[in-house]
């Protein structure tokens, strides 16, 4: 919360001209507030949010249970990212569509809000990514077997998908600097593959 609010601040002071556009969260806690606007959490990255910061949290991995949602992704303002499990399957020597068994990965939390808001907003690549590694970090000492060579490791997780997603806006943003973070999400949001049936909204809600 310390570490969003410094955010904040920094935009809000006139000298700082080279200004904080993301934050990306890949982080997250158990819901326990009855009512979301309750949550400091989600009260904290609202107001990175009305700031003019684009503010981007992982879903959590306590799917496939329904109502996993952890905050502050439970927050119907912040751009909420599950897990896509691609299977491995993406070899262009498929005849096939490479997507045709993509799938929410099993351990992506997700589910109707209590006031009925469906989260997450969007699914991104979240099982085995290969991402850079930090030497003796917790994380690094905890998972050797992730290990990728000697600079990388390779790790599932909406942390995982969380950072492509912000990647995703940062390019956006880029492009059209002068988006506010509810354009950024209503674009975001109306531009991926759309999976349609009932089959899958029972599955990710």
């Amino acid at each position: 919360m310390q570490g969003v609010q410094w955010c904040i601040d920094y935009n809000a002071n006139p000298k700082n001209t080279d200004k904080i556009d993301i934050i990306s969260m890949s982080l997250g806690s158990t819901a326990t507030y009855d009512d979301q606007n309750d949550d400091p959490m989600v009260q904290i990255v609202e107001a990175a949010w009305d700031a003019g910061i684009v503010v981007v949290v992982a879903a959590g991995n306590e799917g496939p249970n329904k109502g996993t949602v952890a905050s502050p992704g439970i927050s119907d303002k912040v751009i909420t990212v599950g897990a896509l499990d691609d299977r491995d399957t993406g070899s262009t020597s498929d005849v096939r569509d490479p997507r045709f068994d993509d799938d929410v990965a099993e351990f992506s939390s997700r589910g109707l809000r209590t006031a009925g808001v469906a989260k997450p907003d969007i699914l991104a690549p979240g099982v085995n990514i290969v991402s850079l590694r930090s030497p003796n970090s917790y994380l690094d000492k905890l998972q050797k077997s992730a290990r990728v060579d000697e600079d990388y490791c390779m790790l599932s997780g909406t942390s995982m998908a969380t950072p492509i997603c912000a990647g995703v806006v940062a390019l956006m943003l880029h492009l059209n600097p002068n988006m506010r973070p509810d354009d950024v999400k209503e674009k975001l949001m109306a531009g991926p593959d759309l999976w349609t049936g009932e089959d899958l909204w029972c599955r990710l809600y």
